[in-house]
C-alpha cells in the first residue's frame, strides 16, 4: 500500500508524526480487571488526585517521557467506586 501511495504522489511527505509528538489530546483505552480499576480509583481518591495523574506519574517513574500537561491535576471526574 505504501508503494502504491508513493507512486501516486511521490512529492507528498510521509504521513508520520515526529518522534516528539504533539500537544494535542488523545484517548487511551486499556482493559483491566475490576479489582485493578477499583484499586486505582481508591489509590487516587485517598491521595486527593486523579487516576489519570497516578498513571502519568507511574509512567514517568518508569522512564517514559510524559508531558508536564499530563501530570497536572484536572477537575475531579466521575470516578469508579464512587466518592466519599
Amino acid at each position: 500500500m505504501l508503494r502504491i501511495a508513493g507512486a501516486a504522489a511521490p512529492q507528498q511527505p510521509p504521513a508520520v508524526l515526529s518522534a516528539e509528538g504533539s500537544d494535542k489530546s488523545a484517548m487511551l483505552s486499556v482493559r483491566m480487571t475490576e479489582a485493578t480499576l477499583e484499586a486505582l480509583a481508591s489509590y487516587a481518591l485517598t491521595r486527593g488526585t486523579t487516576q489519570r495523574r497516578v498513571i502519568a506519574e507511574a509512567l514517568a517513574a518508569y522512564g517514559v517521557r510524559v508531558s508536564a500537561r499530563d501530570q497536572q491535576d484536572r477537575p475531579q471526574p466521575r470516578r469508579r467506586g464512587g466518592r466519599v
